[in-house]
């Protein structure tokens, strides 16, 4: 099982290595061949217009992942369920 473990940590780091030197290549990162450039105005109108509906539901699933993490890290346990930590005193 430790061995497992260690070949998926090994696995991940090479994955990140890899993604790390794709990223940092200058090559892929080179002028547009079209010429035209992104500003705020078409930047917002492309995720607001034209991916509305992802944006849409990636919130709905972020909402409901954050939504089942509070249900999970809940307590219930009986004395914290109880009214000022449970007992009948009459004071």
């Amino acid at each position: 099982m430790k061995q497992i473990s260690t070949l998926v940590r090994l696995g991940i780091l090479f994955i990140a290595i890899i993604i790390f030197t794709t990223v940092t290549d200058s090559a892929n990162w080179g002028v547009s061949s079209s010429g035209n450039t992104l500003d705020n105005i078409a930047f917002a109108t492309n995720m607001l217009v034209d991916w509305g509906f992802v944006v849409i539901l990636i919130g709905i699933l972020l909402s409901m992942a954050m939504v089942g993490a509070a249900y999970l890290v809940r307590d219930e346990r009986k004395e914290n369920l109880t009214w000022n930590g449970g007992g009948d005193s009459n004071d």
